[in-house]
């Protein structure tokens, strides 16, 4: 997530193939984000099942660790609905319209809602593994 913005683009800034850099990076790290948003959603069950949780409502109302369990899998599931948002619909016009200023923004912080979200699935991924 951070590799666009502080490695890529600022190193083919003035490049005359700068959209079709962009095109094959950004295609090639979707595949693999989209590997890591399967390997969470896999993990994340294992090691629930691990613990021995059941699902039920008074776990995730009743309790602090259902809540942040809770909370993260809204965080998931938002952060799926914008990186396919991003990917799929802004991303692609962003390319296709480099001089478009409205669309260009909305990709840079579609970008930013979805770094500052696995951020905070970190933080309260490690919350809830110290024990919540």
């Amino acid at each position: 997530m951070l590799f666009l913005p502080f490695v890529l683009l600022p190193g083919i800034k003035n490049d005359p193939n700068r959209k079709n850099l962009l095109m094959a990076t950004g295609l090639k790290f979707r595949f693999y984000g989209y590997i890591v948003l399967a390997m969470m959603l896999i993990t994340g069950l294992f090691n629930i099942s691990l613990r021995g949780i059941n699902f039920s409502f008074d776990f995730f109302i009743l309790t602090r660790y259902g809540q942040l369990v809770e909370l993260k899998i809204i965080l998931f599931v938002l952060m799926i609905t914008i990186s396919l948002m991003h990917d799929l619909i802004v991303g692609k016009k962003a390319i296709e319209q480099m001089e478009n200023q409205n669309i260009k923004l909305i990709a840079r912080w579609t970008g930013r809602l979805l770094l500052l979200i696995s951020l905070v699935m970190a933080y309260i991924g490690v919350i809830i593994s110290r024990g919540a």
